[in-house]
């Protein structure tokens, strides 16, 4: 994870970023950063230290679909309350296996995004869980792109890839603007 993230804070076409951090197992946003110059990685990583791994909140397990309505919240709440426009929305971890996906009444109320969405998932052994998980899903329904990352070398493709369609994109808007003038 430290790498992906290390890597898009390097991208110098990269102007801004916002960053969310969440634990799925306990439902909670564990750290929020947005629309800064830089990741501040000191503070993503004293974040990240005050996890309690392997804890889960008794409340949380009594919820049937718990993890799946704070996906979708979080997902909802990122996609709508994007300020301004952003190039790309990028979710990046491993793959988040939940009993329910997203709902796809959810997802239309969201509506069409002018940007594109990628998901970078880690996944060690992608052969021992081959099945898109409740991002992938929600990346697919965007008709976003989503790529496994297992090895350095893959890394480096999806994020050759990913830059290049952003930047695709951002010389079609000017196209677009400048001939709307």
């Amino acid at each position: 994870m430290l790498s992906i993230l290390r890597n898009i804070a390097r991208e110098p076409r990269i102007g801004r970023f916002s960053l969310v951090a969440f634990n799925m197992q306990q439902q909670r946003v564990i750290y929020r950063q947005d629309a800064s110059e830089q990741i501040d990685f000191p503070s993503l990583g004293d974040a990240l230290s005050s996890l309690r791994l392997g804890t889960v909140d008794l409340k949380k397990l009594s919820q049937k679909h718990g993890d799946t309505e704070f996906l979708t919240e979080l997902i909802s709440q990122e996609m709508k309350d994007s300020k301004g426009r952003p190039d790309a929305l990028i979710f990046a971890g491993p793959k988040v296996m939940l009993d329910e996906n997203v709902s796809q009444d959810t997802l239309k109320e969201i509506g069409q995004v002018e940007y594109p969405i990628f998901y970078m998932n880690y996944n060690f052994n992608p052969q021992s869980n081959p099945w898109r998980d409740a991002i992938g899903n929600t990346v697919k329904f965007f008709k976003g792109a989503e790529y496994t990352i297992s090895r350095p070398p893959d890394l480096w493709r999806a994020w050759t890839e990913i830059m290049s369609r952003i930047v695709k994109l951002r010389i079609g808007r000017r196209e677009a603007g400048a001939a709307s003038q």
